[in-house]
């Protein structure tokens, strides 16, 4: 089992984005990577994290990412993401991949609702 909050969670996955270092926000690209994505924290308490997540799967310096609004969680079985969870309503999560036209696509995943 693997846990954790903001960088607790970004540790487990190849990289994203950070402020532990400074003020500044920047990129993570030496993480564990147990998981073989990216992992976007922050997402809508934080607004410049996203832009800065997808300049940098665009340029190849993060593969696809799977990404969390405040609150949600996501769960892997294996390597495999099968599940987010929140215990609030209206968070989601996202997927993040480079297309063939290079543009990165982002998709919402809709959480289960704990009760």
């Amino acid at each position: 089992m693997l846990g954790g909050v903001s960088d607790g969670s970004l540790c487990w996955h190849i990289g994203g984005t950070t402020d532990s270092f400074g003020p500044r926000l920047q990129p993570v690209t030496n993480g564990l990577g147990w998981l073989s994505y990216a992992n976007g924290v922050h997402y809508d308490s934080e607004p410049q994290r996203r832009p800065l997540l997808h300049k940098l799967i665009r340029e190849g310096l993060l593969p696809a990412s799977y990404s969390t609004d405040d609150g949600v969680g996501l769960i892997y079985r294996g390597t495999e993401m099968t599940e987010t969870v929140t215990v609030t309503n209206g968070k989601a999560a996202y997927f993040a991949e480079l297309t063939a036209a290079g543009e990165v696509r982002e998709t919402c995943i809709v959480p289960r609702l704990l009760s």
